[in-house]
């Protein structure tokens, strides 16, 4: 196999998202990611986030997961499922600002001295504040 051809292999694992507490009594709460960024060569961070903002909000999380030992699978296979571990709930980080809880916790990074930035997403202002919030959370991995 030549190193293209190893790059058109693409091969999956299975990411389990958190069950939405529904605090609208079965609203349109969904639950989804919104950045993957790589701690090391097997591990990774990931945002998990509801789709709600304000009162309503209820997940915003930081979780790692580690890729090591697990045998990735083509599409149409049966995918292995990772173990996540919590690293932060970010509802106390959201709310220190203003105490409005942002719905959309979208960036992460890892800068060179191991502190991690956590952004939001402001929406425009069309129904939001209109804020973004840049963060440090510290060295949280």
């Amino acid at each position: 196999m030549t190193l293209l051809e190893l790059h058109d292999v693409v091969t999956f694992d299975n990411y389990p998202l958190d069950v939405p507490p529904s605090p609208t009594l079965g609203g349109n709460v969904s639950v989804g990611l919104s950045e993957l960024v790589a701690v090391n060569d097997q591990t990774f961070a990931v945002i998990e986030r509801d789709n709600q903002a304000g009162p309503d909000a209820r997940i915003k999380k930081v979780y790692k997961f580690s890729i090591a030992g697990l045998t990735p699978q083509l599409q149409g296979g049966v995918f292995p499922l990772v173990t996540k571990t919590l690293v932060r709930d970010l509802m106390d980080d959201l709310m220190r600002p203003n105490g409005l809880v942002i719905e959309k916790v979208e960036g992460l990074t890892r800068l060179l001295n191991g502190d991690v930035i956590m952004v939001t997403d402001n929406d425009g202002v069309d129904g939001t504040a209109g804020e973004t919030q840049f963060q440090n959370l510290g060295p949280i991995f």
